[in-house]
């Protein structure tokens, strides 16, 4: 820590030097210490902050290779300064995502520094000794030599010194890695530092000296780490909120997968996980890494746990920032509801439970995602109808029901009622179902957040002093302004003056940042329908006015305060421990008097943090990793389209006698033209007149009694030998014999119930029609196959425009084909088509994007 506390830093383009966070000097000391003696620690930020295992990797070479001890050595006859060898690091992270990178790339390591290091590391070799350290070092050398010159000629501070993204190579074990993977893989592509040789060791996973190994979400984790030829020195688990997005609702199966195929094949391996949740930290400590005694009253064990707080974001702050003061936040009031709203979102929850233990994931998420609806629709400061005239008014008919869309519940009515499913079963008797449409009739007309935000509007209009009242989004911030203006006319006046403030989460931070006079004016603030990790954010803030009341419904109050309550323990921080305190308390005692009955907190998780929805965007970038030029296509409504330029675009055809939609690639996207917009709205409506789960489980089923038939009629002794045949059909050199060994693996899968089948497929398109071309399966078979067994079956709850963008762009542009392959389902496709006529919006304008 004290080399690494001698590397300087610099935000991108600033010649200041600047230091390690809290969080990130704890972070990489973690770090060291796990991948010293292969232990396991859990670290919390608090508040919380975006972590990067990518920086944490990059933080921790520096500090190694910094501290390895200087000795003499003999250069042609005269001694020079070196260094013994450092230690290597190789670390793994999992969940990976590109976002891992977002902060260490905003970051750059003074060049001075890191290039003396590695060139008194390189003098090692001048015998003609190599490995793979010698090319690391050779390459980092080279950055002693950087001015800031770019390829074009001209000087910018960015290309003075490296980003931290760029000190050590990432990438898979096995496989293609990205082209932004390599040692300087920036400065490189910028500069005239790559026209020097080297061997290009350092960038192989099989022997570099200091690399991160990346694994997906869904890769096969056993397969991953076997493909690791030399025992890594840590593994990075990401537990932060994005991460557990990326695992799913089971995350904490997944995270526990994860570390039990980690000692298996890396037993040395120490562990780091990163957190940023009182309840996942907790988990963490005590159900993933704690250790059981033995005997039968046995006590579990906790790994060792850092909250640290680090009122920064980021990786680096300012050198002498000042000490926080606590201000304000001494009277704390919270009030919730219940009701008949929380009843049935406690009986959802015992639907998902059940469904989960009958084998029915899929169900169970469904079930999930209808707590977030009713939960997101009660919290609303006006009742659904309200909002739905209120977006109408403001913006359009069509960007008012792509927001609406995340207030319906009957999709997943729909889903859970269907008779073939194990829903329908498991809710026969409670009709469970049935109650949420009651619930949600009834928020239609008035939600209970309304009222309890109507009785904390009061004392503001009264009082002389100045009010902030906090939502979770500026829309819905907007809506609560209208709807309240219209019950009192004096609001109008007071929002005018300024005397009564009402945002979305900024609005606080806008008032910290006001001159003090004009900021301590600001005795009351209303945090209205706030997340349990928002609550918990904002009593961590150094100032707040004197009187703060939260308003949230009971589940939300009751996990917060436990958060709260623990999260006080762990702080070391006298000022922030006492508002916690003060909050689960009377959090605690509210909770009790609204009649919300006891829940086993400690083993229940909490409820997700519904969050309420963004601006109508629809992004249909992700899937392919090689294109980089987006274009944006904007829309008369105010809608937008993110798509890569090959994306095929649905576009209705003015020319045709009838109503019929073609296919144009989004780069050819013209002003003028009418988009078909597949967006959440459209998706969420269409998901109730085509029952999108069912019909791809049973595409799913013949799918793989296709891929085991064909590949069962391929000559060969042995299966590794009708392997070669496909392989060597495909004309793929990225798919090898092991890879394409899951896709016809399909037995379990044979025998599983239907609504449990997942798809043993490629995951691109291209490889998937070579794979079915290959096994003699027709392009037009294969097509639907694409769209109904791969693409319909992935989470709805990721990006629904991506996801489902290929099969109802399909159905629209080919109606044929779709009915000729789905006869039973023609009147489903029928409505589809008739229903996709009001989600047509006319290009405003249309621009190309860059992605860096």
């Amino acid at each position: 820590m004290e080399a690494l506390a001698g590397q300087p830093l610099h935000r991108l383009g600033s010649p200041e030097a600047v230091v390690l966070t809290p969080a990130y000097e704890r972070l990489v000391r973690s770090a060291a210490e796990v991948a010293s003696d292969g232990s396991a620690q859990v670290i919390m930020p608090w508040p919380p902050t975006r972590m990067s295992p990518s920086a944490i990797v990059s933080l921790l070479s520096i500090a190694a290779i910094s501290s390895a001890e200087p000795v003499q050595i003999t250069i042609m006859n005269e001694r020079s300064l070196s260094r013994k060898r450092a230690d290597d690091v190789r670390a793994v992270v999992f969940p990976y995502a590109r976002s891992t990178h977002a902060q260490a790339r905003v970051v750059q390591v003074d060049r001075h520094g890191v290039g003396e290091v590695h060139f008194d590391h390189l003098k090692r070799y001048l015998d003609g000794e190599s490995d793979a350290a010698k090319d690391y070092h050779q390459v980092l050398a080279r950055v002693r030599k950087l001015t800031g010159r770019a390829s074009d000629g001209r000087d910018y501070a960015e290309f003075e010194h490296p980003i931290l993204d760029e000190i050590v190579p990432h990438g898979p074990a096995r496989g293609e890695r990205p082209s932004n993977s390599s040692l300087l893989w920036r400065t490189r592509s910028k500069t005239d530092i790559a026209t020097h040789k080297r061997s290009g060791d350092a960038d192989n996973p099989s022997n570099a000296a200091y690399y991160l190994y990346t694994i997906r979400a869904g890769d096969r984790l056993g397969m991953e780490l076997r493909g690791i030829t030399r025992a890594p020195d840590l593994l990075i688990l990401d537990l932060s909120r994005t991460a557990r997005d990326r695992l799913g609702w089971n995350w904490l199966k997944h995270a526990g997968d994860m570390i039990e195929c980690m000692r298996e094949v890396h037993p040395t391996a120490g562990i780091l996980v990163l957190a940023d949740d009182p309840w996942t930290y907790q988990t963490a400590r005590f159900q993933l890494l704690g250790t059981k005694q033995t005997g039968r009253k046995s006590k579990v064990t906790p790994a060792l746990g850092h909250v640290v707080y680090s009122p920064i974001a980021g990786i680096v702050q300012d050198t002498n920032q000042p000490k926080l003061q606590f201000e304000g936040g001494a009277r704390i009031e919270v009030d919730g509801f219940f009701g008949d709203v929380d009843r049935n979102i406690e009986r959802l929850r015992g639907l998902a439970h059940r469904l989960s233990e009958m084998g029915d994931p899929a169900g169970a998420e469904t079930a999930r995602n209808m707590i977030a609806t009713v939960r997101r629709a009660a919290c609303l400061p006006g009742s659904i109808a309200d909002l739905s005239r209120f977006l109408e008014r403001e913006t359009s008919t069509a960007t008012a029901n792509d927001r609406l869309a995340t207030y319906r519940v009957a999709a997943d009515v729909a889903s859970l009622s269907d008779p073939r499913s194990l829903a329908s079963q498991a809710d026969a008797e409670a009709q469970v179902t049935a109650e949420t449409i009651g619930v949600m009739r009834s928020l239609e007309r008035a939600t209970p957040m309304s009222t309890l935000l109507a009785e904390a509007i009061q004392p503001a209009l009264r009082s002389s002093s100045r009010s902030a009242f906090v939502f979770r989004s500026d829309m819905v911030a907007e809506f609560a302004a209208d709807r309240l203006s219209a019950a009192h006319p004096k609001l109008t006046e007071r929002l005018d003056a300024g005397i009564i403030r009402v945002g979305g989460a900024r609005v606080l931070s806008t008032i910290t940042a006001m001159p003090s006079s004009l900021r301590n004016q600001f005795k009351r603030a209303v945090i209205v329908a706030p997340t349990r990790s928002a609550i918990l954010a904002t009593l961590a803030e150094p100032w707040l006015p004197e009187h703060v009341v939260i308003l949230a419904d009971a589940d939300t109050l009751a996990f917060a305060a436990r958060d709260a309550d623990r999260l006080a323990r762990e702080i070391d921080v006298p000022a922030l421990a006492v508002r916690l305190r003060a909050f689960a308390a009377r959090a605690t005692a509210r909770v009790s008097e609204i009649g919300r009955h006891a829940v086993h907190l400690d083993s229940e998780m909490p409820t997700d943090d519904i969050e309420f929805p963004p601006g109508s965007v629809v992004d249909l970038s992700g899937g392919s990793r090689g294109e980089r030029r987006l274009v944006e296509i904007s829309m008369n409504n105010g809608q937008r389209i993110i798509a890569r330029a090959s994306t095929g675009i649905v576009l209705r055809n003015d020319s045709a006698a009838t109503t019929s939609f073609i296919e144009r690639p989004a780069s050819q996207i013209r002003k003028g033209e009418e988009v078909c917009v597949i967006g959440p709205g459209f998706v969420e409506r269409a998901r109730t007149l085509v029952n999108v789960r069912a019909t791809a489980a049973g595409e799913i089923r013949e799918y793989h009694l296709q891929v085991a038939s064909r590949f069962g009629a391929i000559a060969g002794d042995s299966v590794n030998e009708r392997l070669r045949v496909v392989v060597s059909l495909m004309r793929e050199p990225r798919v090898s014999i092991e890879t394409a060994r899951y896709w016809v693996d399909l037995d379990d899968e044979l025998d599983k119930p239907l609504h449990d089948v997942v798809p043993h497929a490629p995951h691109d398109r291209e490889t998937f029609m070579r794979f079915t071309g290959a096994l003699g399966i027709g392009p037009k078979l294969a097509e639907s196959f694409w769209l109904w067994a791969v693409v319909a079956q992935r989470s709805h709850r990721l990006r629904s425009g991506n996801i489902f963008h290929d099969a109802f762009r399909g159905i629209l542009t080919d109606p044929h084909a779709a009915l000729a392959s789905n006869r039973n389902r023609s009147d489903d496709i029928r409505a589809l088509r008739a229903m996709a006529e009001e989600h047509v919006a006319t290009v405003a304008e249309t621009r190309s994007l860059e992605v860096t």
